[in-house]
């Protein structure tokens, strides 16, 4: 996705975003060049290789990488329909490293993108293609609680906006979106029961009824001003 996004500096250095196809998540392209083979790092057993990878994984709660964790990243064809089981080509099993990155074992191209962790939501990114100089983001969400993705119209991310969240006069949340334009509910499902209005300084209310108006991952709030 496009955006305007200062955590760049955080993951990869001198990068830009685009927009995948579904808004599940977004492809990073770093300028630096093709990804090196991760160095094995002999100092822990607890982490991957050091060095630069094609792939990074990202905690959707903070924006920063999820480093040592151990994750399954496969490629399925984007003709087989999701709700499918689907062959798929594992690109990735083991640790990241420190970084959140990882290497995969082989290019793909217009494929579906499936990250499962232990503790998290298993992420999903459409239509990806591996490039010679390109970092793919994939985000990860907790298994508990729901989220939301903030965007304007043209699909950029909206990022440190404060968002009040209503139902009738009573407040029921009050979030401020991270640096991947994410806001997370630990508790609870809101848009459950009556409509909420969506408030933000700067952009119009929006009422939503149910989670079909939050595009088709149910996960997208799209802001107006």
């Amino acid at each position: 996705m496009r955006r305007g996004l200062a955590v760049l500096s955080l993951i990869v250095a001198g990068c830009v975003t685009a927009k995948d196809a579904v808004g599940g998540g977004d492809a990073r392209l770093d300028e630096a060049g093709r990804p090196d083979a991760p160095e094995v790092n002999k100092g822990s057993a607890s982490c991957g290789p050091e060095g630069k990878g094609d792939l990074v994984v990202l905690d959707g709660r903070t924006g920063g990488p999820l480093g040592c964790l151990s994750v399954t990243i496969t490629a399925e064809p984007m003709s087989c329909p999701a709700s499918n089981e689907c062959p798929s080509t594992t690109l990735f099993r083991g640790l990241t490293n420190r970084a959140g990155q990882a290497l995969a074992t082989s290019a793909f191209a217009s494929a579906r993108l499936v990250a499962v962790a232990d503790g998290f939501a298993p992420a999903v990114v459409s239509n990806a293609t591996s490039k010679p100089n390109g970092v793919l983001e994939l985000e990860l969400m907790p298994t508990d609680g729901y989220w939301l993705k903030v965007l304007d119209p043209d699909g950029n991310y909206l990022h440190d906006v404060s968002l009040t969240f209503r139902q009738g006069d009573a407040v029921i949340a009050q979030l401020r979106t991270n640096v991947l334009a994410n806001v997370v509910f630990s508790q609870r499902q809101p848009f459950s029961g009556q409509p909420v209005t969506v408030e933000a300084e700067g952009y119009q209310a929006l009422v939503v009824n149910d989670v079909s108006q939050l595009g088709d991952d149910g996960h997208t709030l799209v802001l107006r001003r």
